[in-house]
């Protein structure tokens, strides 16, 4: 079984991630199972054996395994039959790392015979433990943060288990009875920190330096640990690439090893160590930047990949991009569903159908970022346009010619678009003036004005008048 943990309305759920790129929510599907068989207190059932949190779910052990796989097919059958949805479309939603507040990150190093010959040291005796904390942890959807601490980010493919239940002075034999599921994390390292004294936690510990995911999978499933391939590639370049059968101590004895040094709680993870092809290892050294993507695959598990992002310093711009990025979800959210007739249904003569709102949205943020573009560039640089220009009327005339999915499409690029263009722009920044070209009215207008009324705004009023739309919609149908 594949569990998940998925961002869905901003609520943290469990999942099952099935075939054709589905999941079912669990803790709603069993409480519309037991609901359908008359059950009083189903909410309450549910959640002590499905908790809707991943952390909960696995204290709860085989037990809720069980139930767990029980209500699938429910829901599969039977996906509109309760309150709220049961089944979702993993594009539909946002996929979380498996866990978010562990109560126990170990690491293990030197632990690939490779890695430890190219580091130049002799296989130990023992393991080599170090931790990492939860906030570390960021999701297989999520951006590595580059902060400018340092200029050595390295990456270290990784593949982990995570403790299905208390596990204190355990045999090998037994060990792998403790261990709920596997998963993929990348041990994102700041070299020099790392070094700069004996003890390398500093250099590990640095927020959302620990990608994990996609999913857990569970132990039944993916019984034997030994003999997964594992690679890492930066950019489609091979960099890592190692078999778990070369690990020196192997999950068997790290699970014995590290419950004999302490208890072991369900939900803690284990980081088993990273094989050759380190950055900092390299001849000359190569360390990641801006842009990279850094994909870990790892047999019968999955594919992590996340996108090496500098980290904004600016709390302001990022509050911009994460209001933008709300309502650019909130209005995908909203259409999605609709069909084609109405997205292209029009309240009246001298109103626009959705899909011009759309359309609009679509190119006006592409003009704005544009414009914050120039004035960055050239500080105290006219900025602004008529009424009259001719790309914003392009994107609302002619309705009948626009394309409903590329202008969907559209829509949903302006994500990482705004991302990109808004992530550059510093603290010192936002207070620059830069005049209006059409109108006196505006006067000299700060960049943060800019960002605010033509960007955070004007989207926010769009999907206000989206909003409407589906309203008057819905009282003519």
């Amino acid at each position: 079984m594949k569990l998940v943990t998925f961002l869905v309305s901003g609520n943290s759920r469990i999942g099952a991630v099935v075939e054709k790129e589905q999941i079912i929510d669990l803790n709603y599907a069993f409480q519309a199972q037991l609901k359908r068989e008359g059950k009083a207190r189903f909410k309450e059932i549910a959640e002590a054996h499905i908790p809707a949190k991943m952390e909960l779910f696995l204290q709860g052990g085989e037990d809720s395994l069980k139930y767990a796989k029980s209500v699938v097919q429910f829901a599969l059958e039977n996906p509109s039959s309760f309150d709220y949805p049961l089944v979702y479309q993993k594009r539909d939603v946002k996929v979380d790392a498996p866990l978010r507040n562990p109560g126990k990150i170990v690491c293990v190093g030197h632990n690939y015979r490779e890695h430890i010959l190219e580091m130049g040291r002799e296989l130990p005796s023992h393991p080599v433990i170090f931790a990492k904390f939860a906030n570390t942890i960021i999701g297989p959807e999520d951006d590595i943060p580059f902060y400018p601490i340092s200029e050595q980010l390295d990456y270290e493919a990784e593949f982990a288990f995570v403790i299905g239940k208390r596990a204190k002075n355990i045999s090998e034999e037994d060990a792998l009875h403790y261990v709920a599921g596997y998963t993929i994390a990348n041990d994102v390292t700041y070299r020099d920190i790392q070094r700069r004294t004996l003890q390398w936690l500093q250099g590990k510990t640095v927020d959302g330096s620990a990608p994990m995911g996609p999913w857990l999978v569970t132990s039944d499933e993916l019984t034997d640990p030994s003999g997964l391939e594992i690679v890492l590639s930066v950019n489609g370049e091979e960099r890592q690439r190692s078999n778990t059968a070369n690990l020196v101590f192997t999950v068997q004895k790290l699970v014995a090893f590290l419950s004999n040094l302490m208890t072991l709680e369900p939900g803690d993870i284990v980081l088993t160590g990273t094989p050759g092809g380190v950055g900092v290892a390299m001849n000359p050294p190569v360390f990641l930047k801006e842009g990279d993507v850094v994909r870990i695959e790892v047999d019968k598990i999955g594919v992590l990949e996340n996108r090496v992002r500098i980290s904004m310093q600016n709390l302001k711009v990022k509050s911009y991009i994460d209001s933008i990025q709300t309502s650019l979800d909130n209005i995908l959210l909203t259409v999605k569903d609709l069909s084609v007739d109405e997205i292209r249904w029009k309240p009246s003569e001298n109103e626009w159908s959705i899909l011009q709102i759309l359309s609009h949205i679509g190119e006006a943020t592409l003009f704005w970022l544009g414009e914050l573009d120039q004035v960055l560039e050239k500080p105290g640089s006219e900025w602004g346009r008529g009424l009259d220009d001719p790309a914003r009327l392009a994107a609302v005339e002619n309705p009948e010619q626009l394309d409903v999915q590329q202008v969907i499409e559209k829509v949903q690029q302006l994500k990482g678009a705004v991302r990109e263009k808004l992530s550059g722009v510093s603290d010192d920044r936002l207070s620059e003036q830069n005049p209006h070209r059409n109108f006196a009215k505006f006067g000299n207008k700060s960049v943060s004005f800019l960002i605010e009324h033509f960007l955070v705004d004007h989207i926010n009023g769009h999907l206000e008048q989206i909003n409407r739309n589906l309203s008057k919609l819905n009282k003519n149908f």
